[in-house]
């Protein structure tokens, strides 16, 4: 208590200890304010959400705008299949070039020449060979990226 009571008798004493002298300037706290930047919520990126979803969903939108500019020609019947359910059945030689027959699950038959489309990944065929259609389907890399991957399609013998 003895000390509390000298401590308020020495502030009451010495007020110019803890007075600003009236000849120095007081700094103007809003010269050093900052204005924040603008931010553009719409593409904002959400901290919380898979940074590979984010690549995956701007990949396919990619691959849809893709698909979008090829959409200005006729789509062809296979084209609505999985490749994995096409079966490909023959190979013959028709005007001079090689064309291939392929069935689909409910076992009816299309006969495909190169330069068709073939498969939901806009596959179109490129080459075919005694035993073997090969096509380039448009897909999504890990990256987010289109790439052309190469698809084949072989003829398997049965052995009665």
């Amino acid at each position: 208590m003895k000390r509390l009571t000298g401590l308020m008798i020495c502030m009451a004493l010495s007020p110019t200890l803890y007075a600003a002298a009236p000849d120095a300037e007081v700094p103007d706290a809003m010269q050093h304010l900052v204005t924040a930047p603008d931010i553009d919520f719409a593409t904002l990126r959400d901290p919380f959400s898979s940074y590979l979803a984010r690549v995956t969903s701007t990949g396919k939108s990619a691959l849809m705008e893709n698909k979008f500019l090829l959409s200005n020609r006729k789509r062809e019947p296979l084209e609505s299949y999985d490749l994995d359910s096409l079966k490909l059945v023959a190979i013959f030689s028709m005007g001079g070039e090689r064309v291939a027959m392929v069935e689909d699950s409910t076992n009816k038959g299309y006969v495909i020449h190169r330069g068709n489309y073939l498969g939901k990944n806009n596959g179109k065929i490129e080459k075919i060979t005694g035993d073997t259609v090969f096509l380039v389907e448009q897909v999504l890399d890990p990256a987010g990226d289109i790439i052309d991957r190469q698809v084949t399609l072989t003829l398997n013998e049965v052995n009665p």
